[in-house]
């Protein structure tokens, strides 16, 4: 109250005083709303008079009540902390560092390019690595970071009660709009719009829109929202852009309304690594090479790579997917652990240049990726060891050399230590680490799948049962509270563990764990809801067992269920059927064993799911559903005419369609007979033909195998 009361009246005597100073007739209403705000000013909290009113209360004590909470003034020489946390009600900000003598800085890590702003003099920083609103977080509860200009405004006293600023490049969401603004700009910057003796380019001050100018920022911009648009020309559209930058500044030089900067050329490799260009991991490289050619020769110093220029390229390598790849990651990486340990700051390795490193000897499966791997991930706790704090393991270094080996299950390290056993291994050093202390190294529920992973690809005799150890240890752990939840890869891949067994009881164990998670399903946990995979999975288990009896009608009535649920319960589109789960059923249906009644009925449903494959909206047969009817046939028809008749039929509709794949003529040359083959094949039995010896339109729609199915899909 009587903090009011000063106020309003040091406001209302200073009005008064201005009035009797200035004639009443200069005076008009304006002028007087400024005179009384010039005093809320004067009089405000903060305010001089208001810090000179508070210090003396801190020399003497208030009578009758207690002082209000003032912050203590602290010596600036004593504000410098390497982490100091401070919180208000409205911005949290990690990291401060005051130098002590006059003059102050901000500079903030940019996401992109690790640029610095800074304000005021250069040598005093107050450096903000994260700053936040406390009421605008991710859906994980994580903070978002944003740039200075946003720090500035979100401490002003205007902005404590607006909605921060969103800095995401919303033009990567609004196609049209990035596709009209690209447009616009390629129209305005055009080479006929220049003039040989003009030495100003016409375009300089002109907008493409309200307040969109042809500057760096608008390139930038643009280049950005085409490299996370997702769109199949993003690429083409990123490096069009960069083009038209170059050309202007090399033709004007100074003049030139915009200078491609690092920024823009990381942009342009950001775009390559995320193109299925069979050429982007090599033009990442050559554009890399280039900024190293124009900075050092002067050219254009502002494109000086940096940790996220080479970061980028060393990720074009591990997206290309291409012959060598993870070579080239490695050796980027290198160049940049030279270049830094030579003197460049710009150029830090970090857990994440590294991370995209191992991933890449980890995608390949190669023999000998998983130790390649594991040396990268020992370098880089070497220099984290050596006091580089960027370089840190965390749990995606963990994750992505866990993966490594189980992508070689065949490997042994140096000890005879099988690929499985090697990723529990590192599991349990993350967990160890993590019981340490360590939140860094936190095992998530993908650090346990991809040990689960292992012991599925793991021939060891016990793999089965080690996988569904780590699957309980995840519920178990999740019960005691930690944020590892199992879901339903971890369920699908243990249910895959066991039907590659060869155990006894493997299809009942698969069944087991299926019904688990319908039962967990219903009860509400929606993390685990089985699906497709999850039904298809089990019926490959159902025609791995050679104990199993009626294994085709135990496939084809868990198949019949998945179907039912998904036409009469909303279509729920995790259960809609498809080729896959088809060729599984038929799959039963060739190896189902017994007598002649149950032989029929395996070869009725194989019938009955080929047809219904046919007319259905889900799916088309391929090679691997002739192949695998032309096996039900070998196996449960007797040699007859009969079983000829069909036999050509089906290899007629696979002509039709296009996939007459190594299934179908394997099929073909071991069921015979010699005329009936050389009939269809016109090549002798015994010859050794391939799919390239007939004609292109028999096969021209086989996809053969994983690797070949995503080469096929990048020449799309």
């Amino acid at each position: 109250m009587e903090d009011d009361t000063f106020r309003a009246y040091g406001c209302f005597g200073l009005n008064v005083m201005m009035r009797r100073i200035i004639s009443s007739s200069m005076i008009n209403l304006s002028f007087t709303i400024w005179l009384y705000g010039m005093g809320m000013l004067l009089f405000a909290e903060n305010s001089p008079i208001e810090a000179f009113k508070g210090s003396t209360r801190m020399i003497t004590p208030a009578i009758g009540r207690q002082a209000p909470y003032r912050m203590p003034f602290m010596p600036s020489s004593l504000l410098s902390y390497t982490s100091h946390r401070i919180r208000s009600t409205t911005t949290r900000i990690h990291s401060v560092t005051i130098d002590p003598e006059p003059g102050v800085s901000v500079t903030s890590e940019d996401v992109e390019d690790g640029k610095e702003a800074s304000i005021g003099h250069t040598d005093h920083q107050l450096d903000l690595h994260q700053v936040n609103h406390d009421d605008n977080k991710n859906a994980d509860g994580a903070s978002k970071p944003f740039t200075t200009s946003s720090y500035l405004e979100a401490v002003s006293p205007e902005m404590h009660n607006k909605k921060k600023r969103r800095t995401n490049n919303h033009a990567m969401k609004d196609i049209s709009f990035l596709r009209k603004r690209t447009s616009n700009l390629m129209k305005v910057t055009a080479p006929e719009n220049y003039s040989s003796d003009q030495e100003e380019p016409p375009h300089q001050q002109v907008h493409l829109s309200r307040g969109m100018k042809v500057n760096l920022n608008t390139f930038n911009f643009l280049i950005d929202g085409w490299a996370f648009s997702g769109e199949p020309d993003a690429c083409d559209k990123a490096m069009i852009l960069l083009d038209r930058m170059e050309d202007m500044y090399y033709k004007y030089g100074e003049n030139s309304p915009v200078c491609p900067d690092v920024r823009s050329y990381t942009k342009v490799i950001n775009a390559l690594s995320r193109s299925k260009r069979r050429d982007s991991a090599n033009l990442a490289e050559q554009l890399l090479y280039k900024m190293d050619r124009l900075a050092e020769s002067g050219e254009n110093p502002s494109v000086k790579p940096n940790t996220f220029t080479y970061t980028a390229a060393i990720e074009a390598q591990v997206m290309s997917g291409m012959e060598g790849s993870p070579e080239k990651a490695e050796e980027l990486l290198v160049k940049m652990i030279d270049k830094f340990q030579s003197g460049d700051p710009d150029v830090l390795p970090n857990a994440r240049c590294f991370n995209a490193a191992i991933s890449s000897y980890a995608k390949s499966a190669r023999p000998g990726a998983a130790q390649q791997a594991e040396i990268l991930f020992d370098r880089l706790e070497g220099l984290y060891m050596s006091g580089l704090d960027k370089a840190k393991p965390n749990s995606f270094n963990y994750n992505s050399l866990i993966t490594a080996w189980a992508n070689c299950p065949d490997q042994e390290d140096e000890n005879g230590v099988c690929s499985a056993r090697k990723a529990q291994g590192i599991l349990e050093r993350m967990e160890q680490c993590y019981a340490a202390g360590d939140e860094f190294c936190k095992p998530t529920t993908v650090s346990y799948n991809a040990v689960i992973d292992a012991y599925a690809k793991s021939k060891q005799e016990e793999a089965a049962e080690r996988a569904e150890q780590v699957l309980r240890r995840m519920g178990a752990l999740y019960k005691e509270g930690a944020d590892i939840k199992p879901n339903t890869r971890s369920f699908n891949t243990v249910i895959n563990a066991w039907a590659k067994s060869g155990r006894e009881d493997a299809a009942e164990k698969a069944q087991d764990l299926l019904d688990l998670m319908s039962r967990l399903y219903e009860e509400g946990n929606n993390v685990v809801r089985p699906d497709v995979h999850s039904y298809t999975t089990v019926i490959n288990a159902f025609a791995r067992s050679d104990q199993l009896k009626d294994k085709a009608e135990r496939a084809n009535n868990l198949f019949r269920t998945m179907k039912q649920t998904y036409e009469t319960e909303g279509k729920m589109n995790h259960l809609r059927p498809n080729v896959v789960a088809v060729n599984a059923v038929m799959n039963a249906c060739a190896f189902t064993s017994g007598d002649i009644p149950e032989q029929n009925r395996a070869m009725e449903i194989a019938h009955k799911r080929l047809n219904d494959l046919e007319d259905s909206d889900y799916g088309s047969p391929d090679q691997i559903t002739y192949g695998t009817f032309l096996k039900v046939c070998a196996n449960q028809m007797p040699d007859c005419s009969s079983r000829q008749q069909l036999v050509e039929v089906i290899f007629q509709k696979s002509v039709q369609d296009g996939m007459v794949g190594n299934l179908v003529l394997h099929q073909l040359r071991a069921m015979g007979p010699p005329g009936l083959y050389y009939r269809l094949i016109r090549h002798y039995i015994e010859e050794e033909i391939q799919l390239e010896d007939l004609p292109k339109e028999w096969s021209c729609n086989v996809v053969e195998g994983r690797w070949r199915r995503r080469r096929h899909d990048n020449n799309m």
